[in-house]
């Protein structure tokens, strides 16, 4: 047997599968369409981080190919954007220069790494070829009405001096450099993604094979309110109205004044008649000179009062004051909210530092579904009006509570019914009298609000919904009267101190309202029934928000997620083909015209003036406008990186077309895409954007499916040795160049499929390379261990491998794989292995160490390339023994093991496992014989 060499091994091979093409894609049968997030070239290259994702689509690409599928597995470079030109600008050589270098290198360790990629299919975002179709969907989208214009202040970060959108900051700052991102008007194009928002949301329903938390921070960053538009009129202003939304509509008429963020639209006016505008001017220049984090921050809330501008409640018809704040956001809702501080924990912060009134308008709701009082399931409620009260002795720190003897233990405070017309602290005083008896009970407060409990009435028989009140009464001397048969016979009076008094109440309040009676505010944020809301009370919130819509506002639906800021003021990217005619305004570039091509500079630093450098190039700039043929001027602005990676998937399709992105044939044929595989922090910029365009291109016609990517899996991060990210900064990067000269290219697919789950992150550790070396080094020694009779065991093991590895693989489950084939090694190396099971064992390690498996291959007389081969079968009836092993235990410790056949009786086991176990058993009583069955026998004898 010759020795393994893999790198004689890995370069012959590599070699060989590109000479006879043999993963070129056709559209034959069933397809398979593998996709990796493409990589952005970077000068520095790949470090052993980068192909975990290629490694994991490479198999299972591999494995889908050996069971007849026809397999898409393309690769190609998304390579415009900041990154590439700030390298350039850093190492002083051209963009276009610095991504051809970049490219050959990232292209070239690939191949080292034996992906099974289909090179003929490749693809570069940079490419004029590529990105005339990326600028025929730009003109698309306009036609549509999808692009547009605007003027609004943007993200514009002061290091890259570019505008970003939301998605490409983290936090405020750029997610780029890290720099803390300013608020410039700037005129830039967008993209109305908004239009898309309701079907980006709904249509994740569609992916069921997509993690769930990647669906749930697209859902977030979607962000869907429901609620309603209600105007505010400003008297003495003419026509001026103040137009919120709130999603809590049933909350009107608790609102006790409103809020405007320092760039309301119509602070302008409303200044005009303000008494204090100097200080609200001043206010409103220093919160524009915060981030929007710092104004998002859980700290003390900061204002001015608008002072002599009101505006009415149109549900109370009551002045409410107006007041300038920086938590309020331009971009949220309508830059202003209506106010309300008894059910909104920011509201009520700036409530209580401006002394502003607090209005209850929904209470809670106590449901009991247990014990003595729970509701009643399907009978009626009746709705009564109540108290409950706090009562202190008039001497001791102690409280009045009541055990009631007709209601099972119930342990409570003094309450009752109000009666039609009577006061409320009257109540109080008529409750504490009639069941204590104790005349002298002074009212000192209210405690809390209303709050609604429902409960099975024993007494009465019935569901009450009772709204009860709160009141803190005090007694001024123990002046008592007798309390009546009757009602002495269904309670005892007892005092208890503040520290027993939450533990012996059985009722459900108890806790809130002792907190409450203690001085812990209450602001309730929850549904509930209304209160203090005129004719609406004692509707539920969901009512209310229905009534209170149809009378006072109108519908609406609301998304957090902005329009796409789709400029970008450098040069290094796709050139967005409008053109700017003073007669004709904005123009698009006639398709004939496509592409517009980048032109090639000397210069291409960013100015920081908004201005893109290809604002300088006049010969580039200057332009006939295509309508009237008059002078006009070519748009500067240039596309974000996001642009290509919107749609490149579909390229791969049909990566030679110059007739159309795809042709609907082969896009029919490959569409969707089956999987997926990158990192999870594109949850909310690629794969919202590609979503879009998607969605965009079926409306249109251009594709078939209502969504791009049927299975999406995120792989978790190799981190360095020392546990950080790997980063030249850091000096930890290790490059995969050197492990595959040292240990092999097989070796490090191995080592990063057997490091862990897949999508965990994990900590890469070189001395462990030596196990999934002699991992390999194993499989190839498994030559010497040929024999010429099948073994039941070793042959039972390999189906099972067979079986597990197709599953794992479908499952993304490379560790358990590996370490099934390791237990097979094992195995095989103990008992020997014939040279059918060998060729069967070869072919399911091809995916995951595929140069060995060629190699292997070749040499036990595998009929062209393993991975072209077909996968093997696995005989369900095989992965049953047909013998069992059985222990053999004395006082259950083992002594022996006897192999039985599988259908063997118990009485049979008996005698042979008593005939193993006869040199203990000598001159022993045996007092007990277990026998579990298939597994193990256990004498229990005298010790």
């Amino acid at each position: 047997m010759k020795s393994y060499d893999h790198k004689k091994i890995e370069k012959k091979w590599q070699k060989e599968w590109a000479k006879k093409k043999i993963y070129r894609s056709k559209e034959k049968g069933k397809k398979t369409y593998i996709l990796d997030m493409f990589p952005y070239p970077s000068g520095e290259g790949l470090h052993v981080g980068h192909p975990k994702g290629y490694i994991a689509t490479d198999i299972f690409s591999r494995h889908a190919r050996m069971n007849g599928k026809s397999v898409l597995h393309p690769m190609g470079w998304d390579a415009f954007g900041l990154p590439a030109e700030n390298y350039a600008i850093k190492n002083k050589v051209h963009p276009r220069v610095a991504v051809e270098k970049n490219v050959k290198r990232f292209k070239e360790q690939l191949k080292l790494i034996g992906l099974d990629y289909d090179w003929n299919r490749e693809i570069n975002t940079t490419d004029p070829e590529f990105y005339k179709w990326t600028q025929w969907i730009f003109l698309k989208l306009f036609d549509m009405g999808l692009a547009y214009q605007s003027f609004e202040p943007i993200n514009w970060c002061p290091s890259c001096q570019t505008g970003l959108a939301n998605e490409d900051l983290e936090g405020n700052a750029c997610e780029r450099c890290g720099t803390i991102v300013e608020k410039r008007p700037m005129r830039q194009w967008v993209l109305k993604i908004t239009d898309y928002a309701e079907r980006l949301l709904q249509d994740l329903e569609l992916l069921p094979e997509w993690q769930t938390h990647i669906k749930e921070s697209q859902r977030n960053w979607i962000g869907k309110s429901e609620g309603a538009m209600i105007r505010f009129r400003v008297p003495g202003s003419g026509d001026q109205e103040i137009e919120v939304f709130t999603t809590r509509p049933d909350t009107l008429f608790g609102a006790t004044y409103m809020v405007l963020s320092p760039e309301y639209s119509g602070m302008k006016e409303l200044l005009e008649r303000a008494t204090n505008k100097d200080e609200v001017h001043e206010y409103i220049v220093k919160a524009g000179k915060k981030t929007e984090i710092e104004r998002q921050e859980n700290k003390e809330k900061t204002g001015v009062k608008l002072e002599g501008v009101e505006a009415i409640n149109p549900a109370t018809g009551e002045k409410v004051p107006l007041y300038v704040a920086d938590y309020v956001l331009a971009h949220y809702g309508t830059g202003a909210i209506m106010a309300v501080p008894a059910h909104d924990e920011r509201d009520w912060e700036f409530a209580k530092k401006f002394n502003i009134a607090v209005k209850q308008v929904v209470s809670h709701v106590v449901h009991n579904t247990e014990g003595a009082y729970a509701v009643r399931p399907r009978e009626p409620f009746k709705y009564r009006d109540a108290v409950m009260c706090i009562v202190k002795h008039w001497e001791k720190n102690e409280y009045l509570c009541q055990e009631w003897t007709d209601y099972s233990g119930i342990r409570t405070l003094i309450s009752g019914g109000i009666e039609d017309g009577e006061d409320v602290v009257a109540t109080g005083k008529r409750e504490i009298e009639e069941e204590s008896g104790y005349t002298n009970a002074k009212f000192v407060r209210h405690i809390g609000g209303f709050s609604f409990i429902e409960f099975y009435h024993q007494r009465k028989e019935t569901n009450m919904r009772a709204r009860f009140r709160y009141l803190y009464y005090e007694l001024e001397n123990g002046e008592q009267k007798p309390i009546p048969e009757a009602e002495a016979a269904q309670h005892v009076n007892v005092w208890k101190k503040p520290d027993e008094v939450v533990d012996f109440l059985t009722i459900s309040e108890k806790e809130r309202v002792w907190e409450v009676f203690n001085g812990k505010e209450e602001i309730f944020t929850g549904n509930g029934y209304l209160v203090n809301s005129s004719k609406y009370d004692g509707l539920t919130t969901e009512e209310a928000k229905e009534k209170i819509i149809e009378k006072f506002g109108t519908k609406k639906t609301t998304y957090k997620i902005r329009d796409w800021v789709f400029s970008r003021q450098r040069y290094w990217g796709e050139p967005i083909p409008i053109i700017h005619c003073p007669k004709c305004g904005v123009v698009p570039v006639p398709e004939k015209d496509l592409p517009v091509r980048l032109p090639d500079v000397k210069k291409y630093e960013p100015t920081g003036t908004g201005e893109s450098p290809l604002a300088a190039i006049t010969k580039w700039v200057n332009v006939k406008c295509p309508k009237c043929k008059g002078k006009a001027k070519r748009e500067t602005n240039t596309m974000p990186q996001w642009a290509g990676s919107s749609w490149y998937y579909l390229r791969y399709m049909d990566p030679k077309n110059k007739k159309a992105p795809v042709d609907k044939k082969k896009e029919k044929y490959w569409a969707p895409v089956d999987l997926y595989v990158g990192g999870a922090e594109h949850a909310t910029r690629h794969l919202i954007y590609a979503r879009f365009w998607h969605k965009f291109l079926q409306d249109i016609g251009a594709v078939s499916t209502p969504e791009p990517f049927t299975r999406l899996i995120s792989v978790g991060l190799i981190q360095a040795e020392d546990g950080r990210k790997m980063s030249k900064r850091f000096g930890n990067v290790i490059n995969p160049d050197d492990i595959i000269a040292t240990y092999g290219a097989d070796t490090l697919r191995v080592y990063e499929m057997f490091m862990g789950p897949f999508s965990d992150a994990i900590a890469w550790n070189t001395s462990s390379l030596i196990g999934a070396r002699r991992f390999i080094e194993r499989a190839w020694r498994l030559q010497e261990k040929i024999v010429a009779k099948t073994d039941e065991a070793v042959e039972r093991e390999l189906h099972k491998t067979i079986k597990k590895i197709g599953e794992d693989i479908g499952n993304f489950k490379f560790n358990t794989a590996i370490s099934q084939m390791m237990i097979f090694v094992n195995l095989a190396e103990e008992k020997g292995i014939t040279k059918k099971q060998y060729q069967a064992f070869i072919a399911i390690l091809a995916p995951f160490a595929p140069h060995v498996s060629e190699e292997l291959w070749k040499e036990f007389g595998g009929k062209g390339f393993v991975h072209v081969s077909m996968w093997p079968k696995f005989d369900a009836k095989k992965l049953v023994a047909n013998t069992m092993n059985i222990v053999v235990q004395i006082n259950g410790k083992v002594r022996a093991q006897v192999l039985f056949d599988a259908n063997a009786d118990e009485a049979t086991i008996r005698i042979e496992t008593e005939k193993a176990a006869e040199k203990w058993l000598q001159g022993k009583e045996i007092r007990k014989f277990i026998y579990v069955k298939g597994r193990l026998a256990n004498f229990v004898i005298d010790k």
